[in-house]
């Protein structure tokens, strides 16, 4: 049983504690940004993200999907030496989501995840990235936030 309180306290220090004070949906990766109306945020969210090799869309108000190739790391994790020999890839899919929090703030969150089989509409899947992985896209967020600085 401690063994397990190690673990947990382990991750939590690990994480930073950061997602403790947030929602959920919040907790991968988020920034608050203020006085910019979402077009203006979702403008640069998709500046940093095409600058940092991903391609992106509009999936509705205040979403954006993005997608880039997957490093070949990514594939051996996912689909192991066999199936990366044989061609195997992934993709790095990202969800952004913009939140109205009032008085003229939004927070922009986002969720990562690995996808095998991408565009297959029958074997495509989306494996969650764990809140452990999000430092890489929290600092793309933070990259958007600064430039609306």
């Amino acid at each position: 049983m401690r063994i397990s309180h190690f673990w947990l306290l382990f991750a939590l220090i690990l994480a930073g504690c950061r997602g403790l004070n947030q929602p959920a949906a919040a907790s991968f990766a988020s920034v608050v940004i203020a006085n910019h109306p979402p077009e203006e945020i979702q403008a640069a969210v998709g500046q940093v993200f095409r600058e940092d090799g991903y391609a992106g869309r509009a999936t509705g108000p205040g979403r954006m999907l993005f997608e880039k190739e997957g490093t070949r790391a990514n594939s051996l994790a996912y689909n192991g030496i066999a199936g990366t020999q044989a061609g195997a890839g992934v993709q790095v899919r990202v969800r952004t989501e913009l939140v109205d929090l009032g008085g003229k703030t939004y927070r922009l969150q986002c969720q990562a995840f690995m996808l095998r089989n991408a565009g297959d509409s029958f074997f495509e899947e989306e494996t969650r990235l764990s809140n452990l992985r999000g430092g890489p896209y929290q600092k793309l967020l933070d990259e958007t936030a600064r430039r609306l600085q």
